[in-house]
């Protein structure tokens, strides 16, 4: 019995056996106590049956939990090293994205103050009209220059 626990006391780092009796029969319930975060790594095995029964099957049932419970820590591993790799990637290129970014502010600012000065020197209603449809478009790229968000659309491509 204590050969086939090895493989999933390894796998896990602790493992807690409970038995109990019910009647004439016995539950036994298996429970990985390991650190990893994932539940389902530590979702219990839980056998029931008579003395004999146990006896007969147990080691079966354990090896073949324990291969179960080996390849969902391994699926575990690679999951999570593939989304830490993606993480990565994606912060590189939102630091590119924001570097790129800050780089063509100054430049779309100033064409937002040459616009600027116009409502300021112009009296004539036709000539502060046209000052002030330019500036909305001129504004949504200086607010995306001094935003200290992501410009998903840079992520994307």
């Amino acid at each position: 019995m204590f050969q086939q626990l090895e493989a999933l006391v390894r796998a896990s780092g602790k493992l807690q056996l409970t038995l109990k009796m019910d009647n004439d029969r016995m539950a036994v319930v298996v429970v990985p106590q390991g650190e990893g975060k994932d539940a389902a790594l530590r979702q219990p095995l839980v056998l029931t049956g008579t003395a004999a029964e146990l006896d007969e099957g147990f080691g079966a049932a354990i090896g073949s939990y324990s291969t179960a419970h080996a390849s969902l820590t391994e699926q575990v591993a690679a999951t999570t090293a593939i989304l830490q790799e993606a993480e990565k990637n994606q912060a590189t290129k939102a630091q590119k994205s924001l570097a790129k970014g800050s780089k063509t502010a100054p430049a779309k600012a100033g064409q937002s103050n040459a616009s600027s000065e116009g409502d300021e020197t112009g009296n004539d209603d036709d000539e502060q009209s046209a000052s002030a449809s330019a500036a909305p478009a001129s504004a949504t790229p200086v607010d995306a220059g001094k935003s200290s968000g992501t410009d998903l659309l840079s992520l994307l491509g």
